[in-house]
């Protein structure tokens, strides 16, 4: 590689293809149907093929995005798709491509998103200057850019900003790309926010084509596809060719069924796309928190973008890889630089396996960080002396060196909070009624195996007395057909998950919900006919409560009624009232208003008394009350997770331990105390009483 060559990029459409020759020398060629990439072919100087070749060779690249194209259409046999390609009748496939387009969704207008990008840099400004410019000649220019300089040296920055109208500047002199992001955030106005970075010019349709992926509520992150901006170097080449950021030409949905799947060695969430090309919902950093600040650069090195959507997988959300979504990134350009980024790259992986076990206690972070990778390592290592290519074991030994760097460097900072939270405002209240109008609410249901009493559950929230009601079934991976129970009603809205327990559930059903009030009532629950309206009532009596909860009655799985205690009248200090037991006997007792979520919101590493969790937060902090009228029924049978006393006791005396730390006077002092003794004397008696 002595002798190396660079190669010339060329991007070639469809319809310049059927006339174009390969040109002489070393190329780097992505072909385009329109604004869409559908893949990209390298020819060497060495090697040039023959026109029957190169249509194959072509054939080869752009296959897969062909046949997603097509695949809701009927137009275009898979068999005809090839012979199109490779007799070099592009003109032929580009206008069988516009007319599958035209029935199908493909060139819908962009949904009404407010968006903010967010660019990062330290001491880079003429990379800067480029990115910025790329962006300014975006096709969509509804957007909001904010630019943090990270730690900057002089004002070249903050000058050169001056000139564009409407771009927000942020300075932020803690050091580290983590840090930067945060503080991109906390200055961003838009529900959408994009990332991309200083080295890096983006598409013209960049902006107008993010809007455009995030239709899906599940959908909290969303890549793209990163293409070279020039191969003039030896490490550029060997970057891309080995290390790059093409995650190729078709879309991908990785839900939490590809994070169940890979568990045992780790999750591949380095395949899902690159922090250089990356957006978000705003409701992501209120649901998993900001970026890790004990990664990136500045930091560990890098992998504060694949934590963070390892976390969003985690709790049940989606990512997505759009390759439309398309952005130029310049490669380092000296071997030293790769060096350099091939040891980082390696520390901030192993150090993110470490936070991300931190945070999930899921051992296949553990089995990747110290099985899975020094055993790749070691084989590259070990072919590379057989073969005799002695110059192959210098990255390897770098990245070996870097893991080690990694998992030492997260055994010094791991007592560190990985990032500070709030970011956004919180219990937000427009006034989204007009005088008079009825409020819509929401009741959320989320259902795992329990379609034997789904229909009461549903039956119940349709016999409401009150007018305007929604209904959501969250599936969450059940075995039994919830899907044709709710078939069977009209108006219920049905959306399905992998497994993401309880909490997760109930957190995707508020995604899905347009109310101004929120109950979440479980599957083999139900509430009685008054219980939407009595809620209301006290709402409307005292307009600043952040929720309100009531009593309930219990069955067994048989219908025949059980004891219960209580009720409880709660008008004042319900934080107190909490602390000392949860006097909220049942969830689905209880109506939020929507505008909390995401801000506060179920945990999902929580495997019980998740709601307990959420009512102290909420009650430490705004007004709520508690009344005694009878709202739902409450069914005690096998399947219930309360029924297991040591287990309860465990989660609930964990969720009272979170509150320690924030006890703010003697009062509650006293009263966290005694909820400790309260709640052991109450599992110890194996819930006799509720402790109050």
């Amino acid at each position: 590689m002595n002798d190396f060559q660079p190669y010339q990029i060329l991007h070639i459409t469809l319809n310049e293809l059927e006339s174009w020759d390969p040109p002489a020398g070393n190329h780097y060629i992505t072909f385009w149907w329109e604004n869409r990439p559908l893949g990209h072919l390298w020819l060497e100087r060495s090697g040039m093929p023959g026109p029957g070749q190169f249509h194959e060779l072509v054939y080869v690249a752009i296959r897969d995005a062909l046949e997603q194209l097509f695949a809701k259409s009927t137009i275009l046999s898979r068999h005809d798709l090839g012979l199109l390609v490779r007799n070099g009748q592009y003109k032929q496939l580009h206008h069988f491509l516009e007319l599958a387009r035209s029935r199908t969704e493909q060139n819908q207008i962009p949904d009404r998103f407010t968006l903010s990008v967010i660019v990062c840099t330290r001491n880079r400004p003429e990379l800067l200057k480029k990115c910025v410019e790329s962006l300014m000649k975006s096709v969509d220019q509804d957007f909001e850019l904010v630019v943090v300089d990270n730690s900057p040296g002089d004002k070249t920055v903050s000058d050169y900003l001056k000139a564009f109208s409407g771009v927000r500047y942020v300075k932020e002199e803690r050091k580290g790309l983590g840090i930067a992001r945060n503080a991109g955030l906390q200055a961003a106005g838009g529900l959408l926010l994009a990332f991309t970075d200083d080295d890096v010019e983006v598409d013209k349709h960049w902006t107008w084509n993010l809007k455009r992926c995030f239709r899906d509520p599940m959908t909290m992150a969303v890549t793209g596809l990163v293409i070279p901006k020039e191969l003039e170097t030896r490490s550029q080449y060997l970057f891309e060719k080995y290390w790059g950021f093409n995650r190729g030409y078709s879309s991908k949905t990785f839900d939490h069924r590809f994070f169940l799947d890979h568990l045992g060695r780790g999750v591949p969430v380095w395949d899902i796309g690159a922090g250089a090309n990356m957006a978000y919902r705003r409701e992501a950093f209120d649901l998993v928190g900001g970026f890790d600040e004990r990664l990136e650069a500045g930091a560990a090195g890098c992998s504060g973008d694949t934590e963070f959507w390892y976390r969003i997988l985690a709790e049940g959300w989606n990512c997505q890889y759009q390759p439309q979504l398309v952005v130029y990134h310049e490669h380092r350009k000296t071997v030293q630089e790769l060096r350099s980024q091939l040891y980082y790259y390696a520390k901030g992986h192993a150090c993110a396996l470490m936070v991300q076990y931190e945070k999930y206690f899921q051992r296949g972070n553990l089995v990747r960080l110290g099985r899975v990778i020094p055993g790749n390592i070691l084989k590259k290592m070990g072919r590379s002396a057989l073969s005799g290519h002695w110059r192959n074991l210098g990255p390897a030994w770098r990245e070996l060196k870097g893991t080690f760097a990694g998992w030492l460097y997260y055994q010094v900072r791991r007592k560190e909070p990985g990032y500070r939270v709030p970011f956004f405002p919180t219990h937000r209240r427009p006034d989204r009624r007009d005088k008079g109008e009825i409020p819509l609410v929401s009741v959320i249901i989320p259902c795992y195996n329990l379609g034997i009493y789904l229909p009461d559950a549903i039956s119940s929230v349709l016999r409401q007395t009150h007018p305007r009601m929604e209904i959501i079934v969250v599936d969450d991976g059940s075995t039994d057909d919830i899907s044709s129970i709710c078939g069977q009603y009209t108006g219920v809205q049905y959306a399905r998950v992998e497994r993401i327990g309880l909490s997760a559930a109930r957190n995707v059903g508020v995604t899905f919900s347009r109310g101004e009030f929120l109950v979440f009532l479980d599957a083999d629950d139900f509430l009685y006919p008054e219980g939407i309206a009595t809620q209301l009532g006290y709402f409307e009596k005292k307009p600043d409560l952040a929720f309100v909860s009531g009593a309930h009655d219990r069955i067994d799985s048989k219908g025949a009624a059980l004891p219960v205690s209580g009720p409880y009248d709660k008008p004042d200090d319900n934080y107190c009232s909490l602390l000392l037991g949860n006097y909220i006997g049942m969830e689905a007792t209880v109506m939020y208003r929507k505008d909390l979520f995401f801000k506060h919101h179920f945990d999902p590493r929580l495997q019980a008394s998740e709601d307990y969790c959420l009512n102290l937060e909420i009650a430490r902090n705004y007004p709520v009350l508690g009344h005694t009228e009878k709202i739902a029924v409450y069914r005690i049978h096998g399947k219930n997770s309360s029924s297991d006393a040591r287990f309860m006791l465990r989660i609930t005396l964990l969720v009272l331990g979170k509150q320690k730390t924030l006890i703010r006077n003697d009062r509650e002092k006293k009263a966290y105390q005694t909820g400790i003794r309260n709640w052991k004397r109450y599992y110890r008696n194996q819930g006799k009483t509720q402790p109050k």
